[in-house]
C-alpha cells in the first residue's frame, strides 16, 4: 500500500504521472525516464521530471507544441514564435527562422533545450540550423510530453544545459478514427484556425506480437493583421508612444544638392522665418491621418523633439505607424505523418521501425519598403512630371526652386505589404530493438532526419533597376492624396518591378547511431547497484544557399541597380557550403543505493566533435526518501553547448536597418549636433555573419527540491535550480550595440568625414551570464460528488539572470527588464481545476504572466503620470468535453474567457515585433471558441 500511495504522489508532483491514468500495478513496470539511461520504476528517479498527458493538453485547448510550450512556466518568453521570429531584419537568428518556433527552458535559449521525438533527436531547422522547429512536432500522435527541468549534457551531451523536451508517440493504437478541431476568435479580422486528423492502428503487442499505427494531420491557421485589433498600434501620443519613422505614402519632400528644396531649406508662407528641411503638403495641410497607417509629427512635437526630431526637419513631415502594417498571428498550413510499426522479436524483445515527416508553410507580412531617391538622382521627380508638386505656389515655400527635380522619401504601400513564404520540411526515419536479457537490458537504434527550408518572395519588393526606371518615368504618383489611387498605368508599371521567387534556403540533416545496455551491477547492502553503458554517434550536417537568384540591397545607388537581379530591400544572407561535422559520445551511468532511504545517480559522458574537439561532462544526482511522503533531492553537473554551423561559417551579409539611426558622436546633442544629418539618418547598413573562432558554452549547474505528500490528496514541490554560463554564444545586433556604444565602438566603421559607413555585427563569444529560478508545484485529488476533482498548479520565479558581454563589464540584471530576445519574467504561472464525472470531463486552466519594466527609452516614458511598467497578463481557459456517445467524443471550449487585451508596451517595433504589445508574453486573438470531436470507427 504504501508503494501504491509513494507513486501516486510522485505522479502528482511530476515526477512520474506516467501512472497518472493507470492502475499502478502490483509489480511495477520498469521503464526509461528522460533524463537517465537506466530501466527503473518511474517512481525511483531524483530529478524533476514534468510530464504533460494528451489528454491534460486537450482539455487546456492546446493545438500546437508552440501553444504548450507557451503554457509552461519553465519555458521563457521569446522572439522565437512564429510571428515575433517572422521578419525581414534583424540577426540571423531572427531572419532565418522563417517562422518557425522554438523552446527555450531556463531562459537559456532555443539552442540550450534539447528537443527529442521518443527520446531521439530529429533535424534542426532547415534555415537557422540551431535547433528544433516546433512545427514538426506531430502533436496529434503524441502520448505525453516529458519535460526534465534540469541539465542533462551528461546523458544526452549538447543542448542539454536548459534541459530536456521529450514528446513521446502513441504506442500499440488499434482502431481507425477522426478527429477535427475548429477555433474563432469572437472579435472579427480573422486569427481562426482548423485541424483535421486521420488515425488508425492494427495488431495487439500482447496478443498478436505486432502493431502498426498511423496518423495524418492537416492544420491551416489564418492571418491575423494589426489593422483588426485597435490596441496594435504604434501611434498612441496619449499614451506617448510613436513610431520613429521618417517615410510617409504621401512622400516627405527631402532637401537635398541640386534638387527644388536645397539641403538649407524653405520658409513656408509669411511670418514664420524657420528653415524646413522636409516638406509634406499634408503635413502642412494638417492631413497627414487622411493617408493608410498616416500620423503626424507635429500631433507630438514634444516626444519627436526627444527622439532627436527638430521643428525644422519634422513640422512639416508625415510618418508612417508602421508598426500596425506587421501582422499578429501568421497564416499557417502544415501537414504531419507519423507511422510506426513494432513487432516482438521474441519473448522480451521489440524491435520498431518509424517514420515522421511534416511539411509546414508559413506566410511572414511585414511593413512595406521605404526608400529615399536621394541615393540615385535618375530617381527625383522631374518638373516635367504630371505628378510634380511647386511648393512654392502651394505653400509658398520661397526657397523652393520649381525648376529643379524634387529628392523624396516614400513608403512603397502601392507595391504591398512585403510578404514572405516560407517552406519546411522535416523527416525521420529511424528502426532499432529493445529488450530483456534477464535482468539486464538493451536499446539499439539507427535514424536519419533531414529537415528543409526555403524562403520566397512573393510580394512588397521590386528589381532595383526596374524600380529606378519606373520612378525615372514620372508616371508613379509618389504624392497622392487622401482616397487617390495610382493610375492604371502606374499600377501596371508597379507590378511589373515586382520581384518573386525563391531568395534563400538550407538543409540541415543528422544520422544517428546509438545504443546502451543497462542492468544490476552488483548487489549492496541497501540493494542493487545498477549501472548503464552506452555509445551515441552522429553525422550532422548543414548547408546554407544565400539569395541564389537574387542580390538583396537596401539602396538604388547606380552601383547596386547594376547588380544581377538586384532587388531592393529582400531578406538576403551570405551563403554557408555543404558541412558536415562527426560525433561520437560514450557515456555511462550508476544508480547506487547508499541507504535504504538515500540513493545517489552518477554520470558522465565524452563527446568528441571533429571541429571542436573533445569535451567530458559528469553528473551527480541524490535522492533522500526519509519518510513515505517525502522526498529531497539534489543534483550538481556540467554542461556545454557547441556551436551551430551556421554560427561557425555563414558568410558574411550587409543589410541597413530599419529605423532610423542617432549618432552617438556626431548627434550627442540633438539641439546642437556636430552633423545635423546624423541625427536622424535612415537606412544605415550593418554587417554580420558567422565566425569560426567561436568556442562552445561551458556550464556549472545546480539543483537542490523537495516532493511533500503531507496528505493522501495533496502534494507539494519545489526545486531551486542555478545555471553559471561562460563563453556565452551571442549575436551582436545593431540595436544592442547602438544601445552599448561605449563597449563596441570599434565596431562602429566611420569614413574619412567621421560619419558611420555601417556597423559590424555578428556571433562572439560573451562572457558569462548566471542564472537562478525557483519552480513549484501543488497539486491535489480527490473524490467530490461522484467525480474526481483535480487541481494543479505549476510556476516558475525567476529570481536572477545576469549577464555580462564582455570580461570589464559587471553583470547585468535582466528578470523583470525588458529586452529585445528574451523577457526574463519574475514570474510565470499555469494551473488548472479539472473535474470528471462520468461522461463529463471539465477544465478551467489559467496562465499569470508577472509585470515587468518596459524598454527603457526614455523619450516614450518621461512624462508623467506614465509608469514605465508592464502590467501583468492573466488569461482563462475553460473546456468541456462529453464522451457519453458510443466512439464519440467532443470538445468545446473558450480561450481566454474574459477577454483579456494583451498589456500596452512602448518598445521599439524594430527591435521586437509588435506595436504596444509583446507576441512574447501576449496571444492577440482575444476571446476565442474552440470546438473539437473526435470518432473512433472500430
Amino acid at each position: 500500500m504504501k508503494l501504491k500511495t509513494i507513486v501516486g504522489s510522485l505522479a502528482l508532483l511530476g515526477l512520474a504521472t506516467h501512472a497518472v491514468a493507470q492502475t499502478v500495478p502490483a509489480k511495477p513496470e520498469r521503464i526509461v525516464i528522460t533524463g537517465s539511461s537506466i530501466k527503473r520504476i518511474a517512481a525511483e528517479g531524483a530529478l524533476p521530471v514534468q510530464v504533460i498527458t494528451a489528454e491534460e493538453i486537450e482539455q487546456q485547448g492546446l493545438v500546437t507544441a508552440q501553444d504548450l510550450l507557451g503554457s509552461l512556466g519553465a519555458n521563457s518568453a521569446n522572439t522565437n514564435n512564429e510571428v515575433s521570429s517572422n521578419t525581414v531584419f534583424g540577426p540571423d537568428q531572427d531572419r532565418l527562422t522563417g517562422g518557425a518556433a522554438f523552446a527555450n527552458l531556463r531562459g537559456l535559449g532555443p539552442t540550450g533545450t534539447l528537443v527529442l521525438l521518443n527520446g531521439r533527436r530529429i533535424s534542426t531547422h532547415g534555415q537557422s540550423g540551431s535547433a528544433v522547429d516546433l512545427n514538426a512536432i506531430p502533436m496529434s500522435a503524441i502520448a505525453r510530453v516529458e519535460v526534465l527541468k534540469d541539465g542533462a549534457s551528461a546523458i544526452y551531451g549538447t543542448d542539454a544545459i536548459g534541459g530536456v523536451i521529450n514528446f513521446i508517440l502513441k504506442s500499440n493504437y488499434q482502431g481507425a478514427a477522426i478527429g477535427g478541431t475548429i477555433s474563432e476568435p469572437e472579435a472579427k479580422g480573422g486569427g481562426g484556425a482548423k485541424r483535421a486528423t486521420l488515425s488508425f492502428g492494427f495488431g495487439d503487442m500482447d496478443s498478436d506480437g505486432w502493431n502498426f499505427l498511423s496518423s495524418v494531420t492537416y492544420d491551416k491557421a489564418q492571418i491575423l493583421r494589426g489593422i483588426d485589433r485597435e490596441w496594435a498600434s504604434g501611434y498612441q501620443p496619449g499614451r506617448q508612444l510613436s513610431p520613429e519613422t521618417t517615410s510617409a505614402p504621401h512622400a516627405n519632400i527631402i532637401g537635398a544638392a541640386g534638387t527644388a528644396l536645397p539641403t538649407t531649406g524653405s520658409v513656408v508662407g509669411t511670418g514664420d522665418t524657420t528653415l524646413y528641411t522636409n516638406l509634406n503638403l499634408l503635413a502642412i495641410q494638417g492631413q497627414c491621418e487622411g493617408m493608410p497607417f498616416g500620423v503626424s509629427l507635429a500631433a507630438n512635437a514634444t516626444l519627436w523633439d526627444r527622439l532627436g526630431y527638430t521643428n525644422a526637419n519634422s513640422r512639416y513631415r508625415c510618418g508612417t505607424d508602421y508598426g500596425r502594417q506587421f501582422m499578429l498571428r501568421a497564416p499557417r498550413e502544415s501537414w504531419n505523418v507519423v507511422a510506426r510499426g513494432q513487432v516482438k522479436i521474441a519473448r522480451d524483445h521489440v524491435g520498431f521501425l518509424e517514420l515522421v515527416g511534416s511539411r509546414t508553410e508559413i506566410d511572414g507580412e511585414y511593413t512595406p519598403f521605404q526608400f529615399s531617391t536621394t541615393s540615385n538622382a535618375l530617381t527625383h521627380l522631374q518638373p516635367t512630371s504630371p505628378h510634380y508638386l511647386n511648393m512654392r505656389t502651394l505653400v509658398g515655400a520661397t526657397q523652393f526652386n520649381p525648376t529643379l527635380p524634387i529628392a523624396y522619401r516614400l513608403r512603397m504601400n502601392d507595391w504591398g505589404y512585403r510578404t514572405n513564404t516560407n517552406k519546411s520540411e522535416n523527416t525521420r526515419i529511424a528502426l532499432g530493438a529493445e529488450g530483456d536479457f534477464g535482468a539486464y537490458s538493451y536499446r539499439v537504434g539507427a535514424s536519419s532526419g533531414q529537415a528543409k527550408g526555403d524562403t520566397y518572395l512573393k510580394q512588397g519588393y521590386a528589381f532595383t533597376q526596374k524600380l529606378v526606371d519606373a520612378l525615372a518615368s514620372g508616371i508613379i504618383n509618389p504624392f497622392l492624396q487622401p482616397g487617390q489611387q495610382q493610375t492604371q498605368q502606374a499600377k501596371d508599371l508597379i507590378e511589373s518591378t515586382q520581384a518573386r521567387g525563391r531568395v534563400f534556403g538550407g538543409k540541415t540533416s543528422v544520422t544517428q547511431f546509438d545504443g546502451s545496455v543497462s542492468g544490476p551491477l552488483m548487489k549492496l547492502p541497501a540493494g542493487s547497484l545498477d549501472f548503464a553503458v552506452g555509445f551515441d554517434s552522429r553525422k550532422e550536417g548543414y548547408e546554407f544557399s544565400g539569395t541564389q537568384g537574387f542580390t538583396c540591397v537596401s539602396t538604388f545607388t547606380a552601383a547596386n541597380a547594376a547588380l544581377p537581379n538586384s532587388v531592393m530591400g529582400c531578406p538576403g544572407n551570405a551563403s554557408s557550403p555543404k558541412l558536415t561535422r562527426d560525433i561520437n559520445a560514450v557515456f555511462a551511468e550508476l544508480a547506487v543505493p547508499v541507504f535504504k532511504s538515500l540513493s545517489m545517480q552518477l554520470a558522465v559522458r565524452h563527446d568528441n566533435y571533429s571541429q571542436i574537439g573533445g569535451t567530458t561532462n559528469p553528473k551527480i544526482a541524490l535522492r533522500w526518501q526519509p519518510t513515505d511522503t517525502f522526498i529531497l533531492r539534489a543534483s550538481a553537473n556540467t554542461g556545454f553547448r557547441a556551436p551551430t554551423p551556421q554560427q561557425l561559417n555563414l558568410g558574411t551579409v550587409e543589410l541597413a536597418l530599419t529605423g532610423t539611426f542617432r549618432d552617438p558622436v556626431r548627434c550627442a546633442d540633438p539641439a546642437n549636433p556636430i552633423d545635423p544629418t546624423q541625427c536622424t539618418r535612415a537606412s544605415l547598413p550593418y554587417r554580420q555573419g558567422g565566425n569560426p573562432t567561436l568556442k562552445p558554452e561551458t556550464s556549472e549547474q545546480a539543483l537542490i527540491g523537495f516532493a511533500f505528500q503531507p496528505l493522501s490528496w495533496f502534494s507539494v514541490g519545489m526545486d531551486y535550480w542555478q545555471v553559471k554560463l561562460d563563453d556565452r554564444i551571442r549575436q551582436l545586433s545593431p540595436a544592442l550595440m547602438i544601445a552599448n556604444y561605449d563597449l563596441f565602438t570599434s565596431n562602429f566603421i566611420r569614413d574619412a568625414n567621421g560619419n558611420v559607413s555601417y556597423i559590424q555585427a555578428g556571433w562572439v563569444n560573451a562572457a558569462q551570464s548566471e542564472t537562478k529560478g525557483l519552480d513549484f508545484n501543488v497539486t491535489g485529488i480527490g473524490n467530490v460528488g461522484g467525480g474526481r476533482l483535480t487541481a494543479k498548479l505549476n510556476g516558475t520565479k525567476m529570481i536572477s539572470h545576469k549577464e555580462r558581454l564582455i570580461a570589464s563589464q559587471p553583470l547585468q540584471q535582466f528578470v523583470g527588464k525588458w529586452s529585445n530576445v528574451t523577457l526574463y519574467l519574475p514570474w510565470r504561472i499555469d494551473g488548472s481545476l479539472a473535474y470528471k464525472k462520468g461522461a463529463w470531463n471539465t477544465t478551467l486552466s489559467a496562465r499569470w504572466s508577472s509585470s515587468y519594466d518596459d524598454e527603457n527609452r526614455a523619450p516614450y516614458t518621461a512624462n508623467a503620470p506614465f509608469s514605465r511598467t508592464v502590467e501583468p497578463y492573466f488569461v482563462t481557459n475553460l473546456f468541456t468535453t462529453y464522451s457519453g456517445v458510443k466512439n464519440l467524443t467532443i470538445t468545446a471550449g473558450v480561450i481566454n474567457l474574459f477577454d483579456k487585451e494583451p498589456p500596452f508596451t512602448w518598445h521599439n517595433v524594430d527591435n521586437v515585433i509588435g506595436a504596444g504589445w509583446d507576441p512574447r508574453v501576449a496571444d492577440p486573438r482575444g476571446r476565442t471558441v474552440q470546438l473539437s470531436f473526435g470518432y473512433k470507427f472500430f
